[in-house]
């Protein structure tokens, strides 16, 4: 399940991702944040921390697909997660680079550090 935090901060789209994550719900997310009206200014936060399951496998095309489109709203992106989801913050961070999408992972000791480079201009 995940939650969207709209007023999160200065113009960052906060979505806390809580218990089990389901491929479906992975490329619903990618169609939530295609949907955003800000088309390429978006800041987004993805806090992974309260993710207790993810049986993440490489996905495959509609995930790719729902994810590139997602890309062309996407300024900046920062993921909060432990180590053990570091398979799939690599895999949706090399999605959203090659779209031209800055990005960097968090350890959730550093979440508002995440919070704060989101707002920086510099890369």
């Amino acid at each position: 399940m995940f939650e969207i935090d709209p007023t999160f901060g200065n113009d960052i789209v906060a979505f806390r991702h809580r218990g089990t994550v389901t491929d479906r719900e992975f490329v619903a997310l990618a169609g939530t944040v295609a949907d955003f009206p800000r088309r390429g200014d978006l800041l987004v936060l993805l806090d992974w921390v309260g993710i207790e399951d993810w049986a993440f496998s490489i996905p495959g095309g509609d995930a790719l697909i729902a994810w590139r489109r997602a890309a062309k709203t996407i300024r900046r992106i920062a993921i909060v997660h432990d180590p053990r989801l570091n398979r799939p913050a690599a895999w949706l961070g090399a999605v959203l680079r090659e779209e031209g999408v800055i990005v960097r992972s968090w350890r959730p000791q550093h979440a508002a550090l995440a919070a704060t480079w989101l707002q920086t201009d510099a890369s």
